[in-house]
């Protein structure tokens, strides 16, 4: 495959990188709903998390883990939230939302610069 998470996986489009290993990146979502919105990007391209194998599976998750105790510690947060997606992107990803309200909408998130994302996602790294 050839989506937009390749050519981020491959560094031919820009990214705020927060965490990469031979499995996965992380990196900052580019339309945050929340402040400090993460994506854990497998780097096998699945369309479906449940056809991925279980060593990738629970990489993912162990990463998620990390992201988030990373997460809370940056935005002060109530929780973590988590949501598994690849409809609009073809491509299993991770969506980490660092919460400090009871509500919010995880749709319509508007597109952050590039210089508040490297921020955000240098923040982040302080804490891993």
């Amino acid at each position: 495959m050839n989506d937009i998470f390749d050519k981020i996986i491959a560094k031919e489009i820009a990214a705020q990188f927060v965490y990469e290993d031979a499995t996965c990146i992380v990196v900052m979502d580019k339309f945050p709903v929340v402040t400090g919105q993460i994506l854990i990007i497998p780097r096998k391209c699945e369309d479906y998390i449940f056809n991925l194998d279980d060593e990738i599976y629970q990489h993912l998750f162990t990463i998620a883990k990390k992201i988030s105790i990373a997460l809370d510690a940056t935005y002060n947060t109530l929780r973590t939230c988590v949501a598994v997606e690849g409809f609009e992107v073809p491509h299993v990803h991770i969506k980490l939302f660092p919460l400090t309200t009871t509500w919010f909408d995880p749709h319509g998130g508007k597109e952050a610069s590039d210089e508040v994302l490297q921020a955000e996602a240098d923040k982040i790294k302080s804490f891993l």
